[in-house]
This record gives C-alpha cells, structure tokens and sequence, in this order.
C-alpha cells in the first residue's frame, strides 16, 4: 500500500517514524509525500502541551476528511493515543491507535482489514529508527523515566524505562556517521537513567566512552539529564566528556523553577541549593562547559517572589541557555488539579523571563568577541553554521569553500543573546 506519515514532536518521535517508515518498506510497502496520494495515513502526534494537542486534534480531523474521501485508512500514533486515547476516538472514532512502544509493529494496523487498537505493551528492545536533520542524526539511547514530576503527561505515553544496548547504540552511531553525519544527539526522555534497568546501574559514562573509541571525525552532544539522576555519575561522566575533544562540553540539566516551594509542587526530588551547587561543581571541573536549562513561568502556586527568585538565579548562574515555556494544564496530572494563575500574570511573566534570558545569554556571549576559536561546522542555511567545543553556535559570515565535519579557526566579531558571529581566520 502507498503510506503517508506525518510527525510531530520530539526527537524520539522523529525517530519513531523512521523506524514505522523502515518496516513498512520491509514489507513491501510504499512511502509517499502526499496525504492525498495515500492509501494509508499515519499522524505520529505530540501532546505535551495544550496548544499543541489542540493543533494535533485539528490535524487529525483534516487528516481523517482526507481519508474518508479516498476511502483509505487513518492511523494516529504517538503520544496522544498513548495518554488521551478517548480524544482521539472522539476526534476519529474509525480511527486505529497505536502508542510509541507499537511503532516497530505499526504494520498491524496498516495491514488489517479494520480498526485496530495497540496502547499496551514494551518498547521492543535495540529497535533504534535512525533519522536525519540534514547531517545531524538524534539517536534514541532510553524512553521512560523514573521520575513523576506533577505537570508531566509524556509519562503517561513513554513511562516505562527501556534502554537500548550499549552494542546497538554504538552500531547507530556507526551507521549515522557512514551516512555522513557530522552531529550525534544521544536523546532520550532522561538520560542519566540510561541502562538502570538494563545494566543495574547508570551507565551513561560508560556509552560515553564506547562512542569516543569510534573513528571519524563527528561530535556528539549528550541529552537532557535530570538534576535527581546526575550526582551518582557526575565524575565519571565529565572524564568521558573531557577524554575525546568529539564529545561537546555541554550539559542539559533542567531546573524548571527557582523556588523550592514549586520545586516541591512540580515534585521534583532537589532543591534551589542543591542544583545550584551540582551547576558550581561542573563548571569548577570543566571549566568552558556550556549548560542549558528549562525553566516553566507560572506553575501553579508560583507567587511573585517565586518567580523573582527564578530571574535571580538563571542571573546567578549564568545560563549559556535557558529553554522556558509557560505553564500549560495537562490532564492526568497533579497539577491539573491546583488552583491555576491567571494568563495575564503568565504572559507578564513570560515577557520579564525573555528580557532575563536576552540578558544573561548576551552577557554570557560577549566574552567571546575578539577571541579566535575552532569551530566545527554542522550546519548550512544561507549561511554555514558551526559550534564551538562547549556547543555554542557560531555564524560564519562568509566562507564559500566550506563544508561539513571540518574544524576552521574563526575570529568572534559580534554576539547576540542567542549565537556568536564570525569570521574564518585566512592563513
């Protein structure tokens, strides 16, 4: 059958789709481009917010006339099936759904003659779909996580922890830099629950150093790792970022709140002072480490002095990014269930958290103006684009003769809030 797959969402879904698409062509079917050209049409959905649930649901609806029409099928895949099946049944009642952990399985519901419901099982283990964003290739090492965090949906669709093997991560790794790419995301929903269930123990150190013995000439950037699961692999995991130069000096360690009182409220299991001394003692071992956070404005029970003490602390420690969104109400989860902040003050406090951000990552910038630093270049859009060994974006602003996966020195003339610009230093 002729198959269409539309995806939304993060890296894991991306890679979700690869795998559904390599299956499927397995078994002798055919990709196309074009809802309307499809005998099949499978929507692989986000539901991690509210206005991106309410755009999947609309999709869905546009998607099933489509099919309806050709008397084809619909199928709806990922997470919104996973944690809200009754809303999509309402959308597209004839509709199959199929969760994350079925994705290796999809062609069940492609190939039957009628509805087909797959919300139930595990994640088949080393099934890894390999994806592409031009030259850079995220690779899913786990999905699941351990934590329960009180404004969470994605746990209801990806809770159970499975983690590939160390082997087949390695052999993606060894594929994906074959197929030329330059940049390996290691992703997952919390990286240092890496091999816990696995393996007995966190072992992401240890597929660190693996994928530093591979040869070629790639980097590799390290996922998000919660602050709760860091601690017990904080030295051994930055000697494997310090021990290959490929590895970026970049961490993703999300705080979400600087009050301790909403920490407590979003469940999470460390306080401002505790994360704010894990920050210190990574930057006192690596020194030019970049570290990236989350930050979400208006949680429920986020007075104004909570909020305050937020701006002050992404002040304090200087984030080299800062990714914040505001509060949105997921059903199933606690926080649905607390009294909620008015939008007003959400948006208020939206705009204020953007004029801090602008603030520290221009300040954090700056530094680098006048300094000649190699650069890695990944991507090209209008322009090449490279990275600095902490990850930092750098936008090369002239340089024909450039490609991809090459090293160029690069004098920092200007600095924005979100990127550095330069120039290639002429021998």
């Amino acid at each position: 059958m002729r198959v269409y797959v539309e995806t939304y969402g993060c890296a894991l879904n991306r890679s979700d789709e690869a795998l559904m698409k390599h299956v499927l062509i397995e078994r002798g079917h055919t990709m196309v481009d074009n809802p309307s050209n499809a005998d099949v049409v499978i929507i692989n959905t986000c539901t991690v917010r509210l206005d991106t649930e309410q755009h999947m649901l609309n999709r869905i609806s546009s998607l099933r006339e489509l099919a309806q029409a050709r008397k084809g099928k619909l199928i709806v895949a990922g997470c919104l099936p996973a944690a809200q099946p009754y809303k999509v049944a309402k959308t597209a009642p004839e509709a199959s759904l199929v969760s994350p952990q079925n994705s290796s399985r999809i062609y069940v519901a492609v190939e039957s003659d009628g509805k087909v419901v797959m919300l139930d099982g595990v994640r088949e283990r080393d099934r890894i779909g390999l994806c592409f964003e031009n030259k850079i290739a995220p690779i899913p090492i786990q999905e699941g996580c351990l934590s329960n965090c009180s404004f969470c949906i994605t746990k209801h669709a990806r809770r159970v922890l499975v983690s590939h093997t160390v082997e087949a991560i390695v052999k993606s790794v060894e594929t994906a830099v074959r197929m030329g790419a330059v940049e390996i995301q290691l992703t997952g929903m919390d990286l240092g629950t890496y091999g816990m269930e696995l393996y007995g123990k966190r072992y992401l150190p240890e597929l660190v150093r693996r994928i530093s013995t591979l040869p070629g000439e790639f980097r590799v950037r390290i996922g998000m790792i919660n602050p709760e699961h860091l601690p017990p692999i904080l030295d051994e995991l930055l000697e494997a970022v310090k021990s290959d130069r490929r590895i970026y000096r970049f961490l993703h360690i999300p705080l979400q709140s600087g009050s301790d009182k909403v920490l407590k409220a979003m469940n999470r299991k460390y306080t401002v002072d505790e994360y704010r001394g894990l920050i210190k003692e990574v930057k006192q071992k690596i020194s030019d480490v970049s570290i990236a956070t989350d930050i979400i404005v208006g949680h429920p029970l986020e007075d104004e002095e909570d909020f305050e003490e937020t701006l002050k602390i992404i002040r304090e420690l200087e984030f080299e990014r800062v990714h914040f969104a505001g509060y949105s109400v997921r059903p199933n989860t606690l926080s649905a269930g607390m009294p909620n902040i008015p939008t007003r003050v959400r948006k208020e406090r939206m705009l204020r958290m953007l004029e801090t951000v602008e603030e520290v990552g221009l300040k954090v910038r700056e530094k680098y103006i006048g300094l000649t630093l190699p650069v890695f270049i990944t991507e090209y859009s209008n322009t090449w684009v490279g990275r600095l060994d902490n990850y930092i974006p750098v936008i090369l602003m002239e340089g024909d003769s450039l490609k991809y996966g090459i090293t160029v020195e690069t004098v920092i003339e200007k600095a924005t809030f979100y990127d550095l610009r330069g120039r290639v230093r002429s021998n």
